[in-house]
Parts: C-alpha cells; structure tokens; sequence
C-alpha cells in the first residue's frame, strides 16, 4: 500500500493530488482557527457591551440616588428659609405631598423636629387609616447617624416598620436654624422598584441579568427577586469574591445556582454600591458550541467533495495541462494577453483549463477592481488622517494646558488662584462649564462662589444640566470634586474623558502638595518650639563647618546666633575650656558640659552637632558629697575615738577605778553612741526625704505645753520667752515637729557668742499658722541665706563650725514641713540674728 502511494506521488498527477489534499486539510484548519479567534473576539465584544452597559447601570443608579438626595436636600434648604420667614407647619405639609405627587420614587416623606417626633408626613395616614403625625422616629438607626454627622446620610437597604413595610432606602437631610443648630430633619423612604422599573426598560439580554447591591451587599434590584419583598444579602459579589480573566470581566461562582458566571461590574460613587451584570459560562459555552459545530460538520463536507472533484480533474489536467502551459508561455513571448479561454476552446481542452482559464480572467479582473478598491481607501485614509491631525492639535492644546499647570503649582504662592487661571485656559478647549468644588469653596473660572452657591446653581440648572463628577482625592481621602456641566445633548468624547481625568489627579496633586507644605511647616515650627524650649544647648554645625542651627539657650548662655561664624563657636571653646576636664566650659561663673554627636542622615554624615548641658548644680553637688564623706568621717571618728578610749580604760585590769569615774567615762560612752544614732538617724531621714517617701503621723497637740517640754529639756528656759496667739491645737507629727523645733533652737544656742536670747511667737490666718522662733546670734549672709536648706550645705565651715554637724539638719527641717503640707523659710542679719519662719496649715474643727 505504501509502495503504491509512493509511486503515486512521483506522478504529476499524484502530486497534484497529494497537494490538493494538503490545501484542503490546511484551508480548512485555518478557516477553523480564523472561526475559533473570530468567535472569542465576538466574546469579547459582547462583554465589552457588556461593560459598557454596567456603566450605564452604574450611572442609572446614582442618578437615581443623587437626584432623590437633591430633592430632599433642597426641602431641607427650603423648610429652613420658611422657619425664618414665619410659615406654618400646613405648608410644610403641602410641600411634602407635592414633592410626593411629583417623585413616584418617594414611598413616603416625612418632617421631625429635633427629638425625632414627626411634625408632618405625606402620605398623612398609614395603611390601616392611622395618622402618620406624631410618631416617635428617635429609635431608628438613621436618627442618630444624623444627629452625630449632622450631614446628610444615605441609608443600605432595610425592612420599613413605619410609614411602609416594604425594603427601602432613606434619605435624610438636616434642618438648621439662623444659629446653625439642627432642629429636625426632612427623610424620604425611596422606593426600590424604581430602580428595577428603570433597569428592566434597558432591555437586557435574556442570558445576562442586572444586579444592584448596597454597601453591605443587600440586594437593591437582582431579576429573580423583583420586585422585592424583604430585605436579602447576597454572597455572590464581583467585587470581593471575583477572579479577574481580562479587562473588567470577572469570573464568580453562584452558591445558590451552583454554576460559574461571567460578569462585568462598577462601583456607585460615594454611596459604595455596586453594580454587575452576570452572564452564565455554561451559556457561553453552549452558544460557540452550536456555532463551531455546524462549521465544522460542513467542513468536512466541503472537503470530502473538494476530494472528489481533485480526483476527476486531476487526470483532465494530466492530459491538457501541456497544453495550457504552452498556451501561458506563448503569451510571455509575445508580451501580450491572448484570449487563453478561445484558445483552449478550439483545442477542446478540458473544462477544468478552461475553468482556470476563466479564473485567470477573474481574477485580472478582481486585480483591477482592487486598485479601484485601494484608491478609494487612500481617499478614505487621507480623511482620517486629516481627522487625527486636528485630534492631535487638540490634544496638543490640552497638554499645553496641563503642561503650563505643571510646571507652575510646585512654587505657585496663590493655590486657588492657579486653580481658577488654569479653568480659564481648559475653558477655551472645552465647551463644558467647569467647577472645582472644596470643602469650605468653590471655584470657577468667573469666581469663587460658596457652597450654597453652588448647590442654588445646580438646583436651578438641573433640568437644562447634567453634572459629572471627577472626585479629587488629597490628604489620603476623596476631598472635592472636578464638576463638568453638559446640557442633555452633550456627550464626552473618551478623549475629553481622559483629559478631565488627568486634569482632576492634577488639581489633586496640587491639593495634596499644599497640605504638605502646611503640615511641613507646621511640623518645622513644633520642632523649632521643641528645640527652643530645651534646657539643654544645640548647635549644629554642616560639612562645611558653617553654623546651620543654634537654639534660645544658645543664644541666652553664649550670644551664639544662626548668623553666627563656626570660628566663634571654636574660640569660645578654646577660650572657657576647664584645663582638666574635657569638653567642659566656664563661663560667668557656670560650669557647662560638651557632648558632640554626628548629624547622620541614613548612612550618611551631613553634619557635626553639640548638646551643651549646664552642669553647675551637679559639680555643686558632686563637691558638697566631697565635702560630706570627710565631715561624716570626722564626725563618726570622734566619738569612735572617745568610746575606745574609754573602753580600753575600763578593761584595764591593773587599775581599779573609782564608781563615779567609771559613772563618767560610761555616761560618755553613752553621749558618743547617742552621737553617733543621730547621725545614722540623720542620714535616714534625707534619704527618706529625696526618695519621696517620708510619712508623717498627725495628730491633735496642745501647742503650749509642747513648747514648754521642749525648752526645758533642752535646759534653755532661761534663754528662751514665747508668746503663742496662735491656736491652742495644733495638727502635727508629735515626734517630727518636735525634731524641727529642737533642731532650729540648737542651733539658735549654737551660733550665739554669748548666752543666747530666743524668742517663740505664733499668729494663725484664715487656712494656715505661723510659728516664728528668733535669736540674736552671729546671723547668715545674705549670699549663703538661699541655700541653707540644701542638703550637705554649711556657711563657712571653718569660721562658723562649731561643736559638729553634718549639714542635714536643716534640709531635713524642710522636708518635715512639706511633709506636712507646709513651708519654712528664714531671714538674716549679719551679727544681729536670724529668724525662722514655719507655715502650717490648720487642722479640722
């Protein structure tokens, strides 16, 4: 069988044969495959319909919300203005019916005053004959969104329970007074079957069904819920559950029809609505079955009898085919076209010659008829490229526009003012009125109009104008919008379309590099104020050694400025450097420490910076413990001293002393111990002081004999005289007061040169008491008066020491009489005295 095929083919008619198989398998698996990519881009087509047909669902139901939201929001305005002008609520009345009468849409309307309580309603009575007037609307979710935002607020859908029973969506707009307060509002339920009434005139295709959802993905309108009876969710949404094939066809799966579909949607601007329109994959499927299969069946019938005639004309061919051959060449050599069909007529050559003889003919004819074809497409594309051309001026224009925008709103000092001059170019471009709406202002290229202007423009014009909106996002949010005004005949090119949108993100840019600025500046002065208000010096230096930024305490401390030279900062470190300590200065009499750091940003030095700290308190400090640690020492040897001392002569076992002088040295071994208590106690009690936690324990004290003990104690009745008018009980810690007043009189004995003279007075006031004890001993100067309550602190230690001390006394004095709520303080006169002031406030009745 195959010896036979192959002798076959070495045959001029077994390879026409073979050939003409060949060009009939191929042609037909191209004409397939030309069927196959024709009919995915006829998918294709039919979903972009289907696109395009979503956003006109899209457009249909925001129109219809927006126009429901005017109307409410306009009585709103209205009912307002009334209130001022004195109208009664029967006119309120008859504006809702006749808003009703005229907006099918509407459900019901109805007006509230503040509290929620309806004050006039349309229809005035429900279906059971009830009055609508009167009903407590303040338990419903929407009452209290509107009184929070005090805006108007569109619903989702829900279950009425009032006026209707129905699925419904409101829409409620405030109503405030001359003083901006909210005293009502206005509601309208808007009905849904509007919206499907709206859809179903679309005339979809019987294998694609419209849905609309609201924003918590309850059905608005879906064709096999219609009209609708109660509230239902839907799980089946483009938007979330999704897969994106091209463009913006998605495929989803249907739980409740268990089958995958193919759908295009649009989200509702500003409400979060969406809409899509879903077409079964089994349909689609189905469809280009039944087209591919007859194809394909007549397909193979073509090329079965394709096969036959091959095998008939193919042993004509044989046989006449020389013939022919001569034929051609002969009208080479003359260079002329002969009429070949005559020829091979006379010669009675096959049909089949003859019939491509004829073709030969047919197609010198189609050959001429497409040079008239392709003239004519040369006329035709000459016309298009003249329409280009003037597309492309336009486009030129429009960039132009954009371009001047550009590169003029990084430094433009008047943001509303480049806004309003780059409207006034666009309006030579584009015949549409164009806005630009903010927050607080609009903006035309004419004026800058308020808000309320705006919305009476549009109030006014909106049965001569559409408007469509480009919303403009700056400051992480949707913050105004680019508002185009077409009368009912006027459409936008995709052209226009996409010049509008990249006009709106350019305004947007614009919009968000002016928050910037004003949130940079804003950020600079806090950092500015911060560094300012440091108790700590700052001095930042750049790579090329200049003064880039100096704070207030620079400035106060140093007379160190921005305008300053980096050289003055060097001599004033070389000149008040402390010789051994390092980084640290003097200056007018304050020790001040250095810290350098590097100025990094990322990886990079830009910079040397110093932190200036003054640290004079701390080295006064750091020298008073200095101080402390030898005075303690010698207080602590002293006594240490005298208790051996007496010890080791008690012990001695060669001598035998007398009882009174053993009585001595123990009663000295005692005043030593007890020395040495006062000064642990003493150590205690700061501690105690400085970490906050010193408790006091008060109680009621007869102030009088109080004193007394104390005086004679000490044994210094003699010295002392008191004159107390103040309360006869006080409020204090028995055992910490007594320790104040016993330090204060020690030392009045103390820093006398001779017997001392002391005085005790007490006053009281209205909340408080004073208590005033004063010597006439050798007095404080004035210099060293401020600090003789800080710890470790003594006046002139060597001059004025006398008989021990530590230095804590006093600021132990002070922290008693904070502990109790109070104050002390003293007054001083070199040689003549001192006096001490406690304050202390009064105790309950």
């Amino acid at each position: 069988m195959m010896r036979q095929i192959r002798a076959m083919r070495e045959t001029f008619r077994g390879r026409l044969l073979f050939d003409f198989i060949l060009l009939i398998l191929v042609s037909g698996l191209f004409s397939l495959l030309i069927y196959l990519a024709d009919t995915v881009q006829n998918v294709k087509e039919e979903f972009a319909q289907q696109d395009i047909a979503t956003k006109q669902m899209q457009s249909i139901v925001y129109d219809y919300i927006e126009q429901s939201r005017q109307v409410i929001q306009t009585a709103a305005v209205n009912i307002s203005l009334s209130r001022e002008t004195g109208a009664s609520v029967e006119w309120e009345q008859a504006m809702l019916d006749n808003i009703k009468r005229h907006n099918s849409r509407f459900e019901n309307l109805y007006i509230a005053d503040s509290s929620g309580q309806t004050i006039a309603f349309s229809p005035m009575t429900n279906e059971d004959g009830v009055s609508n007037i009167g009903l407590d609307f303040s338990n419903r979710f929407y009452f209290e969104r509107i009184q929070t935002s005090e805006t108007t607020y569109v619903s989702h859908v829900f279950q009425g329970r009032g006026g209707s029973r129905k699925p419904l969506i409101v829409i409620a707009t405030p109503i405030f007074n001359e003083r901006e307060e909210m005293e009502g509002y206005v509601l309208g339920a808007l009905n849904l079957e509007g919206i499907g009434e709206t859809l179903i005139d679309n005339n979809f295709n019987e294998l694609q069904y419209p849905v609309v959802v609201d924003d918590r993905n309850q059905i608005v309108f879906h064709p096999d819920d219609y009209p609708l009876t109660k509230v239902k969710a839907i799980a089946t949404n483009p938007n979330e559950s999704g897969d994106p094939l091209w463009g913006n066809v998605w495929r989803v799966y249907d739980e409740e029809t268990q089958q995958s579909q193919l759908a295009t949607y649009a989200e509702v601007p500003t409400y979060e609505w969406t809409v899509w329109i879903a077409r079964p994959v089994n349909s689609i499927i189905s469809a280009i079955a039944k087209t591919l299969l007859p194809n394909t069946i007549l397909f193979l019938i073509v090329a079965t009898i394709m096969l036959v005639l091959g095998l008939v004309l193919s042993r004509k061919l044989n046989q006449s085919l020389a013939d022919f051959v001569n034929q051609t060449e002969l009208m080479v050599d003359r260079a002329e076209a002969p009429d070949v069909v005559t020829h091979l007529t006379s010669i009675q050559a096959p049909k089949e010659i003859i019939g491509l003889a004829k073709q030969f003919a047919v197609m010198a004819d189609d050959v001429r008829a497409g040079q008239e074809n392709l003239r004519r497409l040369n006329e035709a594309l000459e016309e298009k490229v003249k329409v280009r051309t003037h597309e492309l001026e336009q486009n030129n224009l429009e960039l132009q526009a954009l371009n001047q925008f550009m590169t003029s709103f990084r430094h433009a000092p008047d943001t509303i003012a480049l806004v309003q001059s780059t409207l006034r170019e666009v309006s030579a471009i584009l015949p549409y009125p164009l806005f630009v709406s903010l927050p607080d202002q609009v903006i035309s290229k004419d004026a800058i109009l308020s808000q309320e202007s705006l919305y009476e423009f549009i109030e006014t014009q909106q049965d001569a104008y559409r408007f469509q909106v480009n919303a403009l996002y700056y400051g992480g949010q949707a913050s105004g919008m680019l508002l185009v005004g077409l009368t009912m005949n006027q459409t936008i090119s995709k052209r226009e379309d996409i010049f509008l949108h990249t006009l709106a993100d350019a305004f947007s840019m614009l919009l968000d590099n002016k928050l910037l600025v004003d949130e940079t500046t804003k950020q600079n002065a806090l950092w500015h104020a911060t560094l300012s208000s440091m108790s700590e010096g700052v001095i930042v230096l750049n790579e090329a050694g200049e003064i880039e930024y100096v704070n207030r305490f620079m400035e106060v401390y140093f007379d160190l400025y921005a305008s300053s030279r980096a050289d003055d900062w060097q001599q004033l470190m070389d000149e008040h450097m402390v010789g051994n300590a390092p980084l640290r200065l003097l200056r007018d009499e304050q020790i001040f420490q250095v810290q350098p750091f590097s100025v990094v940003d990322s990886s990079d030095s830009i910079g040397q910076g110093y932190i200036v700290r003054n640290v004079t308190r701390e080295v006064e400090i750091d020298q008073l413990k200095d101080n402390l640690i030898s005075l303690a020492s010698h207080e602590f040897k002293t006594p240490l001293t005298n208790i051996r001392g007496s010890v080791e002569t008690l012990m001695r076992e060669d001598v035998t002393w007398e009882a009174s002088f053993r009585h001595e040295l123990l009663h000295g071994i005692q005043e030593d111990s007890q020395r040495i208590r006062q000064l642990i106690d003493d150590w205690l009690d700061i501690t105690k002081i400085e970490s906050g936690n010193f408790p006091v324990e008060i109680e009621a004290v007869l102030l009088k004999p109080y004193v007394e003990g104390i005086i004679h104690e000490l044994q210094i009745d003699t010295y002392t005289t008191y004159h107390l008018q103040g309360p006869a009980v006080v409020e204090v810690d028995f055992n910490r007061f007594r320790q104040v007043l016993v330090n204060l009189l020690t030392n009045s004995v103390r820093y006398s040169d001779g017997p001392p003279t002391i005085q005790i007075r007490t006053y009281e006031s209205d909340n408080t008491w004073t208590l005033i004890l004063e010597d006439q001993g050798i007095g404080i100067r004035q210099d060293h008066l401020e600090r003789i309550f800080d710890r470790f602190y003594q006046v002139e230690m060597k001059s004025t020491r006398r008989k021990g001390g530590t230095g804590l006394g006093l600021a132990i004095c002070k922290g008693i009489i904070e502990a109790h709520g109070g104050k002390i303080w003293a007054e001083s006169e070199l040689g003549r005295g001192t006096r001490f002031y406690i304050e202390l406030p009064k105790g309950e009745e």
